[in-house]
């Protein structure tokens, strides 16, 4: 089968033009990347170093850590809430949480804690816990100090040091 030589020519044009695009787009590239574009861009204006100065009083550092609980009652409307009142400090206690991590048949787990500074007056504040299922009967560990739910429906602590 003999092919013509005009096919042989327009196959010769075809990558003869693709070769000139391609050198002229890179050509182009090389050129912009040189000279740069014709409207500079402003560039952001550098920050201003300012040199430490140290504090005549150290900063208080808050850090996470479990609060203590004074008193635990049981929230009417909803069984499965207690409400935790806390020992915080005054200004100084932020996210006071209280979680219910753990539960079983016969305990619920509860975790407060809050972020405290050092150097503040103290105060009580109520902070509320949400169990899955109701609590009724079961024991309490809050913090790891377990609490009992008396006849009365108040809770105390299960286990308290002698005083005689």
């Amino acid at each position: 089968m003999k092919v013509s030589g005009s096919v042989w020519f327009v196959y010769g044009v075809a990558v003869l033009v693709t070769f000139v695009i391609g050198l002229l787009a890179f050509s182009v590239f090389v050129l912009s990347k040189v000279f740069g574009s014709s409207s500079p861009e402003p560039s952001p204006p550098a920050p201003e170093v300012v040199q430490a100065q140290p504090s005549a009083a150290p900063t208080p550092v808050a850090r996470t850590s479990a609060a203590q609980v004074l008193e635990v009652r049981s929230v009417v409307a909803d069984p499965r809430q207690l409400v935790l009142i806390v020992a915080t400090p005054v200004g100084c206690a932020q996210n006071l949480r209280a979680v219910a991590f753990a539960e079983g048949a016969g305990a619920v787990a509860v975790r407060v804690t809050q972020q405290t500074s050092t150097g503040c007056r103290w105060q009580r504040k109520p902070v509320l816990a949400t169990a899955k299922a109701p609590i009724a009967d079961r024991t309490l560990l809050v913090n790891g100090t377990p609490w009992t739910r008396t006849d009365s429906g108040r809770y105390q602590q299960a286990l308290r040091a002698s005083t005689s």
